[in-house]
């Protein structure tokens, strides 16, 4: 009897040791899952697909709670700023951000944020050119997604060209563009025209009446899906277009022969290594974040569902 006593009060310790053990860990869990917002234009939209997936998957690994903000258009700092205020006021741990356009940001975005961390995507603030920030970033080689566009025209029966560049002073509009111009020197192509895409704007008709070129070439990926989408045969006067893409739906475009070349940025990697930062940094006060440049892919119709572009595919599903 006394035997069976023991054995009871033993299991029943053991027991209680559990439960408290998996309330602690339940508890510890809770309290170490940090909250990252994510800031990016247009949050909705399909051109982030790729990007979010990365960005929830990493956040899986990495125990963070992501909270993607609703953002509509971000023309300016002060747009973004009330965005950030309002996650800092929900308690916010740190900050996954693709800056506002403007000279303006680079000294207003360490003042909003304070003492939280925070990294940048897909590009990095505007400071004019040839200048760079010091903060982390993690995006695609913006010059070297232009350059490369540019060399893929080279000894075509390209002679003029006509171009969709995005909003004004960004980093990613002026370090395509001229990573385009310095592709093309001495090619004997000539720039005919030049139109800063703003999104809201018929981009096909603005493009329609501008003179005759060769080749239209759209270097962010809104204004190529809208050129794309509305290409037929006598569309654009007979001009092929080369771009930059972010979603599935531009490969679509090449598929069906209504876009001649497209760029893909690694936007999966872009947001699973802007988390996998942040965690580090996070768990880490004096971790200093590695800023980063993801690959990306030069795409034709010959191209389509190679192994080689197979992982990119899997990202945008």
């Amino acid at each position: 009897m006394k035997k069976n006593k023991v054995i009871f009060l033993a299991t029943e310790i053991i027991l209680c040791v559990l439960a408290l053990f998996f309330t602690f860990k339940m508890f510890d869990q809770n309290e170490t899952e940090k909250k990252v917002a994510v800031i990016v234009q247009n949050s909705g939209d399909k051109n982030w697909n790729s990007f979010i997936k990365g960005l929830k998957e990493s956040a899986k690994v990495n125990n963070i709670h992501l909270i993607i903000c609703n953002a509509d258009e971000i023309n300016n700092i002060d747009d973004q700023k009330e965005l950030i205020n309002e996650q800092i006021e929900n308690g916010v741990d740190a900050f996954i951000i693709s800056p506002a356009p403007g000279s303006k940001t680079k000294t207003e975005m360490k003042t909003i944020c304070g003492d939280k961390p925070f990294i940048l995507v897909t590009e990095d603030v505007y400071m004019g050119e040839n200048k760079k920030s010091e903060y982390p970033v993690i995006k695609p080689d913006n010059y070297k997604i232009g350059y490369s566009l540019g060399k893929e025209m080279v000894g075509k029966s390209i002679k003029k060209i006509g171009i969709v560049r995005g909003q004004k002073e960004k980093e990613e509009t002026a370090d395509r563009y001229k990573g385009f111009e310095d592709a093309i020197k001495d090619s004997g192509m000539k720039v005919a025209w030049k139109y800063n895409g703003i999104e809201n704007k018929d981009i096909v008709k603005i493009v329609n009446r501008r003179s005759k070129v060769d080749a239209i070439v759209a270097l962010d990926n809104y204004s190529l899906d809208d050129l794309g989408e509305n290409a037929r045969e006598d569309s654009y006067n007979g001009a092929k277009i080369y771009g930059v893409g972010t979603n599935v739906e531009s490969l679509v475009l090449v598929d069906y022969g209504k876009v001649e070349c497209v760029i893909i940025p690694d936007g999966y990697e872009m947001g699973y290594k802007s988390v996998k930062e942040i965690t580090e940094r996070l768990n880490h006060t004096f971790y200093v974040m590695k800023s980063t440049n993801v690959e990306h892919k030069i795409v034709y119709k010959k191209d389509l569902f190679t192994t080689d572009i197979e992982r990119f595919l899997y990202s945008y599903e």
